[in-house]
């Protein structure tokens, strides 16, 4: 019995790989097989990039900067350059576009938002990444294209105020629109003009028979603010809330409380007093208390 113990300590040796010992072997790695492939790692995606809240009340996660080109150019150095990605590829698609269609045309762009979103000084919205200030585009006396960095008033007949001897051009503010409502990857929800500027738009557009349903979006998505400034010198688009966030994107702002609108008086030629609106008459006071219950 005794003499089997060096033969059976020999054995266990020899079957350990590389005549290692048997603890030796319980620890090193398994050799890997030769043309086996490599260990695949996963790759973490980044969050998603969020739109709090709406436009004038709402914050932003996630935002993309946009950057400068050769067919954009940034207005201030402010740093609100920060959207949503559909908001900034918006912006860089259009620009090319119009590039590769009009030579040396540059598009100057202003506020977008702040990097977390949030109030943004001389602005009542651009707070959740959906906002751009994008500048009109002028022709010269000669029938150049003129892309001024500033922001110049449009008055009725189309010249600019700041510079009367630069007009609206038709042609090519209505191929920006036309870019940013026929984006294949972002669909814009407003585009914020005059009204004069939105009417000479779409009449350019009618008279160059602009396909209908193109038309049509545009009539929906051109419009006047109700309220603030009426964006007489600027373009402001707004893209829609991105599909699957519509719990925490806001579409539409909420109406702000004001003092109820006090309706115009009408005073006609013939009569030195106005007529008093219909709802200010009021019954005599013995008439009330009759009908008070």
């Amino acid at each position: 019995m005794r003499r089997g113990w060096p033969t059976l300590l020999l054995l266990v040796i020899a079957t350990a790989p590389g005549g290692a010992s048997a603890r030796e072997s319980a620890i090193a790695p398994a050799p890997r097989r030769i043309g086996a492939a490599p260990r695949a790692f996963r790759r973490v995606a980044p969050p998603p990039a969020l739109s709090i809240g709406s436009p004038t009340d709402g914050k932003l996660e996630g935002a993309v900067e946009l950057e400068a080109s050769r067919e954009l150019r940034l207005r201030h150095a402010n740093g609100a350059h920060w959207g949503l990605p559909g908001l900034v590829t918006l912006l860089e698609r259009s620009s090319k576009r119009l590039g590769a269609r009009f030579s040396g045309l540059t598009l100057h762009v202003g506020d977008l938002s702040r990097r977390e979103g949030g109030e943004l000084a001389g602005h009542k919205s651009h707070e959740s990444g959906r906002d751009a200030d994008v500048a009109f585009l002028f022709v010269g006396p000669d029938g150049e294209s003129v892309s001024p960095p500033e922001f110049l008033t449009v008055d009725s007949t189309g010249l600019a105020l700041e510079n009367r001897s630069w007009r609206f051009d038709d042609a090519r503010n209505w191929a920006l629109v036309e870019a940013w409502i026929t984006d294949p990857g972002s669909r814009v929800e407003h585009i914020f003009v005059a009204a004069r500027v939105r009417a000479r738009l779409l009449s350019y557009a009618r008279t160059r028979g602009v396909y209908l349903p193109v038309l049509h979006r545009a009539a929906m998505a051109l419009k006047q603010p109700s309220a603030g400034q009426v964006h007489d010198d600027h373009f402001h688009i707004r893209i829609a809330c991105p599909p699957g966030q519509r719990r925490v994107c806001v579409p539409t702002p909420a109406r702000e409380v004001s003092a109820p609108r006090r309706e115009p008086e009408t005073r006609p030629a013939s009569l030195g007093r106005p007529i008093a609106p219909a709802r200010a008459l009021v019954k005599p006071k013995k008439e009330r208390e009759t009908t008070r219950r």
